[in-house]
């Protein structure tokens, strides 16, 4: 019984694999099952509908695989803004006068111990310190639970007025505090100008440069020493940011500092707004991951790596360290979770690269990230009455040159080359695959 049904099987399927052979309009496909076609013709074909086949494949590849965006330079400077990077200005740690401060403002907690844990205990107000055996203990044995460490932070640190004063941009004066505002970094908070990194600088528009302002200069002056960085808005100044952007001002021993750079923008095709983040391989300011502990209002890699960071550690410790921003503030540790967190910072570094993270596939570029180019620093000292050192971050001159990221091909694009080397190779349309479906299904006719 099975045999019999198997061969009636057989026979339709036979039937209607020559019935669509014979009478398909594929190029080339009819010679193979004509009746009255040599096998020399027949292999012949064969030949030819292999190569064919072959080659539309490796094509198909190509076109797979192939960049969808590329760059081209854009000279049309005329018509430009060109947005002033942000500056940044962090804390320099001291730790004897950081020390004296700290014992001076909290004489009980300080008073009983010893060099080593006071040391200790003033590097982790920096989000610095190596465990000892001696004093990475448990709270309650040498520290109390309770310490309010966030407080004694703010209280230890330099504040904004403390470091900044005398602030101008292109010559107009600004209140300082107001213009750099405040961010995170690993080491605690730092205080940064014309930055998306903060949620009051929705508010206002970024300082901009043009044809009718001229190249920008922001000058301040510094109270305390503090490292500065200038990178584009949208970054953060952490330990991914390249160092050629990062300078230490040592206000008492320089008191005039400057930094000269150039810079090119970069700008993107209104039409990679469409496309996904595999295409464009990179995210705008809004695609911000969706991580728990991401809490930075627009995306940059810098924010991305430290928020990757910030999840390793709280996954280790439970906990994150009172230096970080206040938006960690209902996480943040007591003394055993900064021990656990000094711990895990130390492991890291002798392991080298974070490899409990993959950051290629999370942390792309951002889309408009500016490439900025140090020409000079120089630091001088001119005899003054006034304090501290006057900084200038100067532009060397407009920018004349910008980088616009183009989608090569849109979906219309790549459906119009697949179509064409179908029908290269092929024959081949969309009436041909309304055909194949029309032979498959249609009852063969006596042949």
């Amino acid at each position: 019984m099975y045999p019999k049904i198997l061969n009636n099987v057989f026979q339709v399927l036979n039937k209607r694999v020559l019935f669509f052979g014979r009478n398909s309009g594929i190029h080339g496909l009819k010679y193979l099952f004509r009746h009255d076609s040599f096998i020399a013709f027949r292999l012949f074909w064969i030949v030819i509908l292999v190569i064919s086949s072959g080659c539309l494949y490796l094509l198909l590849v190509v076109v797979e695989r192939g960049d969808q965006v590329n760059f081209t330079p854009d000279t049309r400077y005329l018509q430009w803004a060109t947005v002033f990077p942000a500056v940044t200005v962090c804390e320099s740690y001291s730790l004897k006068p950081a020390q004296r401060k700290f014992a001076a403002l909290y004489p009980e907690l300080m008073g009983p111990l010893n060099f080593d844990v006071k040391k200790y205990l003033t590097e982790l107000l920096y989000g610095r310190g190596t465990c000892g055996k001696s004093y990475c203990v448990p709270c309650g044995t040498l520290v109390p639970c309770d310490v309010p460490w966030r407080d004694v932070m703010e209280n230890v640190r330099q504040k904004c007025t403390d470091m900044i004063t005398d602030c101008r941009f292109n010559g107009e004066k600004f209140p300082c505090c107001e213009k750099f505002r405040l961010v995170d970094s690993e080491y605690g908070y730092c205080f940064s100008f014309n930055t998306l990194q903060s949620e009051s600088s929705r508010d206002e528009p970024l300082y901009a440069v043009n044809r009718s302002t001229g190249p920008g200069i922001l000058t301040y002056r510094l109270l305390y020493e503090a490292y500065i960085s200038v990178h584009s808005p949208e970054e953060l100044s952490t330990n991914n940011l390249d160092f050629k952007f990062k300078f230490d001002v040592k206000a008492r021993s320089e008191n005039r500092v400057q930094f000269l750079f150039s810079m090119v923008e970069m700008e993107n095709d209104p039409m990679l707004l469409a496309e996904g983040i595999d295409v464009r391989h990179c995210r705008n300011l809004e695609e911000v991951p969706e991580r728990k502990l991401h809490t930075y209002p627009v995306y940059s890699y810098g924010a991305c790596r430290l928020a990757q960071e910030t999840e390793h550690f709280y996954e280790h410790c439970g906990c994150i360290h009172p230096a970080r921003h206040t938006s960690y503030e209902t996480k943040y540790c007591n003394y055993t979770g900064l021990n656990c967190v000094v711990d895990v910072e130390v492991q890291k570094q002798k392991l080298g690269a974070d490899k409990h993270d993959n950051h290629d596939k999370t942390c792309l570029p951002s889309c408009v990230e500016s490439e900025l180019t140090t020409i000079h620093i120089s630091r001088n000292w001119v005899n003054e009455e006034y304090q501290g050192a006057l900084v200038s971050i100067r532009m060397a001159s407009l920018p004349t040159l910008r980088y616009t990221r183009n989608l090569v091909r849109t979906n219309l694009d790549f459906v119009v080359s697949i179509g064409g080397m179908v029908s290269l190779f092929t024959g081949a349309s969309i009436l041909s695959i309304v055909e194949v479906l029309y032979l498959v299904f249609r009852s063969p006719r006596r042949m």
